[in-house]
């Protein structure tokens, strides 16, 4: 079925996460589903995205597992974090970039490696929850005359 969805690709991304080794070794059985979905045809232009690095404490693929297997199979290689936004513009940017033949300078890559942090602040979701809120704490009173 993968080949339905890849037959005709100009790129493709193979994303696992740094903090399950398992997603890592998958890779492999769906690297060779593209291979044999391109069998004498050229292969598509295919990295290797290593996503979750916020999680490096609790790393279960090292960079150097990522990059040998990028390596042996001629993929570009990337590190992501998609919590974080890190090189998740840049990525995909330096993708279209290849895919187009165009040569990125440093200063290129570092307009698009801004990232906008946004913090996240608990707040009541509306007035009437809370309307709602306060009610409730008003009303679990229990009087006996």
């Amino acid at each position: 079925m993968i080949n339905k969805y890849v037959y005709g690709a100009q790129a493709i991304v193979l994303i696992y996460d740094i903090s399950n080794y398992q997603s890592f070794e998958n890779l492999q059985d769906w690297y060779a589903l593209v291979k044999k979905t391109f069998n004498g045809r050229l292969m598509p232009y295919v990295a290797l995205m290593a996503n979750k690095a916020d999680l490096s404490h609790i790393r279960a693929v090292t960079p150097e597992m990522h990059n040998e297997f990028a390596d042996a199979n001629e993929m570009c290689s990337y590190f992501v974090s998609a919590k974080t936004g890190d090189n998740v513009t840049t990525t995909f940017y330096r993708v279209a970039a290849d895919l187009a033949g165009i040569d990125l300078s440093n200063q290129e890559i570092e307009v698009v490696r801004k990232i906008v942090r946004a913090e996240i602040v608990n707040n009541p979701t509306s007035h009437v929850a809370r309307r709602k809120a306060e009610a409730k704490k008003t009303s679990s009173k229990c009087i006996i005359m």
